[in-house]
């Protein structure tokens, strides 16, 4: 059996124009220029075949997942292990506020040594997005379809791709990634 899912990253809100981290804790909608990233992108999605769209049920991926979903006439599904992942006292503040009273976590969270235990004051370690998205991933796998999107976030996406060799990189709004589980086992198909 195989299942394929497309998941792609919400558009922009204001706090990501103003360089603010939104976290769970933030749950603002997209602005204007998220809402034609979210277009752009549902025409990139009309041709993958998508059955079914899941989201985290913040209102920026969710409003994505809406816009993808509607000329496809695609169920939207609100999921909370898609959420972004916990940010702790940083949530609201300016990344460069947040690398300058926090250098040595900032360079852990971006940095390449992917240490899966870094978290940020009062937040959620890498290790436990990672974790709570293939929770999701693994519930997904019981649905009837196939083929199916995946609305969630910048930060929980990051840290589930390490499991596939993928990243730490930062990602534009509305980043797609198509991944495959086929036959027990997850890929992630690029290119």
């Amino acid at each position: 059996m195989r299942k394929d899912f497309y998941m792609f990253r919400h558009g922009e809100t204001d706090y990501n124009k103003e360089g603010r981290w939104q976290g769970c804790g933030v749950d603002l909608p997209l602005n204007a220029t998220g809402v034609s990233q979210a277009e752009v992108l549902a025409e990139k999605l009309k041709p993958l075949g998508l059955e079914v769209i899941y989201s985290s049920p913040l209102q920026r991926a969710l409003e994505t997942a809406q816009i993808a979903a509607a000329s496809q006439h695609l169920k939207v599904i609100p999921l909370p292990e898609l959420r972004e992942g916990c940010l702790g006292v940083c949530e609201g503040m300016l990344k460069t506020d947040i690398a300058a009273r926090y250098p040595k976590l900032w360079q852990e969270w971006y940095g390449d040594e992917n240490k899966l235990d870094t978290r940020w004051p009062e937040g959620e370690s890498k290790l436990e997005m990672q974790q709570r998205m293939f929770k999701g991933f693994e519930k997904m796998l019981a649905a009837k379809e196939n083929v199916i999107g995946v609305a969630s976030h910048s930060g929980s996406m990051r840290y589930f791709l390490l499991a596939f060799g993928y990243g730490p990189h930062k990602m534009p709004n509305t980043a797609l990634f198509h991944i495959v589980w086929e036959d027990g086992k997850w890929s992630l198909n690029q290119g």
